[in-house]
């Protein structure tokens, strides 16, 4: 079995139960309104924004909130499913598609904004995945990850057995030198914000410049 085979498989398997977890999404209503609010401000008005890695919809559905044009991917059909399921129910508009973070099926300069939440860890190749979301941008799109700080440890070996864990650049949290590095090479602006939430608490915004 692929890294990425193991990883969607591990997804599927983990989808029914995903959201009862309050590590994962976005589930108390102080982090829903930091996050919110930080969306609104960065974005404006409406824009076709895609949501990467998008699981159960949480991301997706703030968006379809804030009245922009969404389109959610994940390589998990487990996850999909229950992400139509929600913005079904909640009567939002949202594309959502089965796709891979690193290789995803859309032609370049398609968005005004990319945002995921918690994806980078998850991935083999980061810096593949970070110069193909740039591709996808308009000139001046932005690029909107919602992370957390690199820890001691390894922190993937939580959700993958040690030997994937190993095999994931960021799976102990995103290593800002290392990422300021591809930015820099993806031409994009590079800033860090902090978010007053329970479960996340940073914020790195980016802007392709050409």
């Amino acid at each position: 079995m692929s890294i990425k085979e193991y990883i969607k498989s591990r997804w599927d398997n983990h989808a029914k139960k995903y959201d009862n977890i309050s590590a994962h999404g976005i589930n108390s209503e102080k982090d829903k309104r930091a996050v919110r609010s930080a969306l609104q401000e960065i974005l404006g008005d409406r824009k076709k924004v895609l949501d990467v890695g998008c699981g159960t919809g949480f991301l997706s559905l703030i968006l379809a909130e804030l009245g922009h044009d969404v389109i959610g991917v994940d390589l998990s059909e487990g996850m999909l499913s229950k992400a139509k399921k929600k913005a079904e129910e909640n009567g939002y508009d949202i594309l959502f598609k089965l796709g891979d973070a690193e290789n995803l099926p859309f032609d370049n300069d398609s968005f005004d904004a990319i945002v995921e939440r918690h994806i980078l860890w998850t991935l083999p190749n980061p810096e593949k995945a970070i110069n193909g979301w740039t591709k996808l941008l308009k000139n001046g799109g932005k690029l909107i990850l919602i992370e957390s700080e690199k820890k001691e440890g390894n922190v993937g070996n939580h959700h993958y057995n040690e030997e994937i864990a190993r095999e994931l650049p960021f799976s102990n949290g995103i290593d800002l030198e290392k990422f300021k590095e591809i930015a820099n090479e993806c031409n994009l602006t590079f800033k860090v914000e902090t978010l007053d939430c329970e479960k996340i608490n940073l914020m790195i915004v980016c802007e392709k410049t050409c």
